[in-house]
């Protein structure tokens, strides 16, 4: 059960997702624990989790960005690599998160995570503009874990409908919360290693319904 307080810190938040695309959600929400945080941080940076280089995203948008994955939604969520992947869902997936998701975004049933990944920022790293739903058109909402501790650039920039920016600069332990029908992207790693969990999530438990050529 979310108590008042904090569904009023929610409702807020909830507004502001919906007028700016993105949003950083409170500490006070304790969206995650300090072991928490270390678990997942364990789990991501320590693990022995296999990357992948990955220079073209789902939408043909040009990426320079290393990739460790925990689940995929290529046709329908699968977990990966799941001596790894198990331990993280279970973190992740907690009632308590999931119940924060669903009142931020208004929605009237439960929400499911359908894709998770660990993406690795160097120095002249970046993620071009795109759309989340090119993935997946049910994919309501991405949130991502800042584990990064140390670097430079790497502001992620929404772009909204009415032509401005929203410009999000993360700092360690920080998470974001952003539509996924805005475009957006990742500026330039200036320095520094940018390390996020990212994770999307939707009310649709099917299969992937994106349009295949």
């Amino acid at each position: 059960m979310i108590a008042t307080q904090q569904q009023f810190q929610i409702d807020r938040l909830g507004q502001l997702l919906a007028t700016n695309g993105a949003v950083v959600l409170d500490d006070e929400l304790q969206f995650l624990t300090n072991d928490e945080w270390n678990e997942i941080e364990t789990l991501s940076l320590q693990s022995g989790l296999p990357y992948e280089t990955v220079l073209i995203g789902d939408a043909g948008e040009p990426n320079k960005v290393e990739v460790g994955r925990l689940m995929t939604d290529v046709d329908r969520p699968r977990v990966v690599n799941p001596e790894i992947s198990e331990k993280m869902m279970s973190v992740l997936g907690a009632p308590r998160r999931m119940a924060i998701l669903q009142k931020l975004i208004g929605a009237t049933g439960p929400l499911h995570m359908r894709r998770a990944q660990i993406n690795l920022m160097h120095e002249g790293s970046f993620i071009g503009v795109h759309l989340d739903n090119d993935s997946n058109p049910d994919y309501e909402i991405a949130v991502v874990l800042q584990l990064g501790r140390a670097f430079e650039g790497g502001d992620f920039v929404v772009h909204r409908p009415d032509g401005g920016q929203t410009t999000i600069s993360p700092e360690f332990q920080s998470v974001t919360v952003s539509r996924c029908d805005y475009p957006h992207e990742v500026r330039r790693v200036d320095g520094g290693v940018r390390a996020s969990l990212v994770f999307f999530v939707s009310d649709h438990d099917g299969d992937n319904r994106r349009v295949r050529a």
